[in-house]
């Protein structure tokens, strides 16, 4: 297992996309971070407005989201994946392997987007006058970069659920950009329960009227989306016909 983990961090560190999107995560997350600082109480922004801000790591979610899925649903759009099967007939272990090099992915873009925001908002937040610490801006920092470690193994799943290239990265923008805001709009009371919700929640985020669950709830619900949908695609992966 450790060298097939060493060979997918390696197909991932030797593809040019992935340095693009891990470069763009960060840009990403501080300009949220202006956001949240500019929406801010003018007379001094509140402990919950001023963890929003540092919980603006979490952003790069989509960055991991992205590069889990093509790190699994690209071996069919190349057509490498008969060979990887062939050279490991196991498939559980090829999923396993994509499953752990992204997890560590996800947590590179997390960590670094959580470095760079959280310089960001300090400064930000003390060139607006407002406070730029919280004892809880640790916590949610810790939160956001689990959130996107959760990410990048979803994508992973979705990726071999989907297979196609595409289709899989479509879907997963579609999802977790804009459906799960649509039916929160829609419904309120079914946001904190929606995979974007739980993350949010694990994240840190605070939301007017206490809408999310608490992180640790949150955290426990998105995990469980996640270890389904993995569920799903494992055995999907070690059924389906490649040729």
């Amino acid at each position: 297992m450790s060298r097939l983990i060493r060979a997918e961090l390696f197909k991932a560190r030797a593809s040019r996309v992935t340095w693009i999107l891990v470069a763009l995560a960060p840009p990403l997350c501080v300009l949220w971070a202006g956001l949240m600082v500019a929406t801010a109480e003018s007379g001094g922004a509140t402990a919950p407005q001023i963890e929003n801000v540092y919980n603006m790591a979490q952003q790069s979610y989509v960055f991991a989201l992205i590069l889990g899925v093509l790190g699994m649903a690209g071996e069919n759009r190349h057509q490498t994946i008969t060979w990887q099967f062939l050279v490991t007939p196991r498939r559980e272990r090829v999923v396993g392997a994509k499953l752990a090099a992204y997890g560590i992915v996800g947590l590179l873009v997390g960590a670094v987007s959580a470095l760079v925001t959280l310089a960001a908002g300090l400064v930000m937040l003390g060139l607006a006058g407002h406070p730029s610490w919280t004892p809880r801006v640790p916590v949610v920092l810790l939160g956001s970069m689990l959130s996107v470690v959760l990410y990048g193994l979803l994508g992973v799943g979705l990726g071999a659920l989907l297979r196609n290239q595409v289709a899989a990265v479509a879907v997963a923008l579609a999802w977790f950009m804009y459906a799960d805001y649509l039916l929160t709009m829609l419904l309120p009371g079914l946001g904190r329960w929606l995979p974007t919700g739980a993350a949010r929640a694990l994240g840190g985020m605070n939301m007017r009227g206490g809408e999310l669950l608490p992180a640790w709830g949150g955290g426990l619900l998105f995990a469980g989306y996640v270890v389904v949908i993995v569920l799903a695609a494992r055995a999907l992966t070690l059924r389906r016909d490649i040729t």
